[in-house]
């Protein structure tokens, strides 16, 4: 992959909200293979793994006995087993974490970053979507011998791609046809479009203190209510048909210098303690110097507009509603 790390390491700068065209080798591969593949995962997963297959991804969860997401990823079928789509930062983490599991299993694990090429595009460009190249419906996948290509989640208008190739000279070849009509912008505009898609990420800041359906896993499709056990199903199940929910994630708008890290604390207006309220899960600045960030609070709190970062009392936080609904 030297070839594709020489190209993509030549890195913008630009930050883009619409037509633009990023590498995205900040994004990790998990391959996760042998006969037993299938079944390992609908034992560790939240979602259901026998609702996809190779034209069609998933996003779904990891999470602990106790419910707490170590892990938020996309599923991709391929010929040979299943790639696990997340933040690089979470490889190693889930991999040590995964391999616990194996016991007897025929079920083989792989940090895969490292054999695609990946880069993404977002546009609302008529002669780009209608790219044979490029799948028609959300969260649809088109693969052919050397290349995975996915849409995923729209936002406004634009739509949202991921392209995975083996071969770096073609990934090279596709992504100057379509530089030809995009910006070429930094990663963070990808990042970007995530966070203000409302699609959540777990980063090592932030395993273990999310139950998934704070994080939204539920409106977003991340989570099967109907398929057997996974470690902390039992946790997911009773908030779903017992309990309350008492927090979710909220997107809002900051007008602040310093960007938000997963983790940071919410508090309740005037305290400078942690009191529990809430957690950024995400945040990124736009090309205007906006902050949209994503964050974890107890929903009264939160509507009521109680809440400042422990850290940036100053910070005014700005509820902007996501761009999918809630069950009532």
């Amino acid at each position: 992959m030297k070839q594709w790390q020489d190209f993509s390491g030549r890195r913008s700068d630009l930050v883009a909200t619409d037509n633009f065209i990023c590498a995205a080798d900040d994004l990790g591969l998990i391959m996760v293979g042998g006969p037993d593949a299938r079944d390992f995962l609908q034992n560790q997963l939240s979602n259901d793994i026998d609702l996809i297959d190779e034209s069609r991804l998933q996003l779904s969860s990891y999470s602990t006995p106790k419910g707490r997401m170590v892990g938020i990823f996309r599923v991709i079928q391929v010929s040979n087993g299943y790639l696990l789509l997340t933040v690089k930062s979470m490889i190693m983490p889930l991999l040590e974490r995964l391999y616990r599991f194996i016991v007897q299993s025929r079920v083989t694990l792989a940090d895969a970053s490292d054999y695609f090429a990946r880069f993404a595009v977002v546009t609302d460009r008529a002669e780009i979507i209608r790219s044979e190249r490029l799948p028609t419906q959300v969260n649809g996948v088109i693969q052919g011998d050397s290349v995975i290509s996915m849409q995923l989640e729209k936002l406004g208008t634009q739509r949202r791609y991921l392209l995975m190739y083996l071969s770096p000279g073609e990934a090279i070849d596709l992504w100057s046809e379509f530089a030809a009509e995009l910006q070429v912008a930094a990663y963070s505009s990808w990042h970007l479009s995530e966070v203000r898609a409302g699609i959540p990420a777990i980063y090592p800041q932030t395993a273990e203190e999310f139950v998934l359906q704070m994080a939204n896993l539920g409106p977003l499709g991340g989570v099967s209510f109907k398929k057997g056990c996974y470690p902390g199903q039992e946790i997911v199940a009773r908030m779903q048909y017992l309990g309350k929910l008492k927090r979710r994630m909220f997107l809002a708008r900051l007008e602040t210098g310093q960007l938000p890290q997963p983790g940071d604390e919410l508090v309740l207006a005037g305290k400078s303690d942690i009191d529990g309220s809430g957690k950024v899960v995400d945040a990124e600045f736009d090309p205007e110097g906006i902050c949209h960030c994503l964050y974890v609070a107890q929903i009264a709190k939160a509507e009521a507009g109680e809440l400042q970062l422990l850290g940036q009392p100053e910070t005014q936080i700005s509820n902007v509603e996501l761009p999918y609904s809630f069950e009532n």
